[in-house]
């Protein structure tokens, strides 16, 4: 629990009260696991965690590639083959939040942008937290966006993946690839 966390917000002096606060338990069922996510045509490169779940906390340190043709992040959320949700950073400084339903022919952008400056490096720890319709995802511990995952509520895999986009051939590494769950 927190007040005043965001400065100008505080009141000297004042309490806030509170009840019934309960915090939830985090179990560790995958990792660590490292490897190279290679390069397939048409297929999304994976390394599937084999664990099923909404609600968890993954993490990777993903090693660039050579150049910029390259992306990497998370596939979670996957219950089945063109259902999932994607968390990707591009060797071109953007990162990408997709979704795809079962029966579509291609991916729906939910939300993108410009990676904070000097946030990415040659490696890159990224964090990934899924709780109900929301998600966080970091890059090296700095927060980069809230995602909204109202629309995909699903229990389904969640992996650690590269080569998201079509022209990306690049085949990144990742070590300490964790997943905790939350359920």
């Amino acid at each position: 629990m927190t007040t005043g966390s965001y400065k100008g917000g505080e009141v000297s002096g004042a309490v806030t009260r509170f009840e019934d606060f309960q915090g939830g338990s985090i179990a560790k069922e995958y990792g660590p696991a490292s490897g190279r996510l290679e390069f397939y045509l048409d297929f999304i490169p994976e390394h599937n965690s084999g664990v099923w779940t909404r609600n968890f906390l993954a993490e990777a340190e993903f090693v660039n590639p050579s150049g910029n043709d390259w992306s990497y992040g998370f596939v979670f959320r996957n219950p089945e083959p063109n259902r999932i949700e994607v968390i990707a950073v591009t060797g071109n400084g953007w990162w990408y939040h997709d979704t795809r339903n079962v029966g579509d022919n291609e991916s729906i952008e939910i939300d993108d942008g410009r990676m904070p400056s000097g946030s990415l490096r040659n490696r890159n720890h990224l964090m990934l937290m899924a709780i109900g319709d929301t998600g966080f995802f970091f890059a090296n511990g700095q927060l980069i966006t809230l995602l909204d995952l109202s629309h995909n509520l699903d229990y389904g895999d969640v992996s650690a993946m590269g080569g998201y986009f079509n022209d990306s051939i690049g085949e990144p590494q990742f070590r300490n690839f964790n997943v905790w769950t939350m359920d």
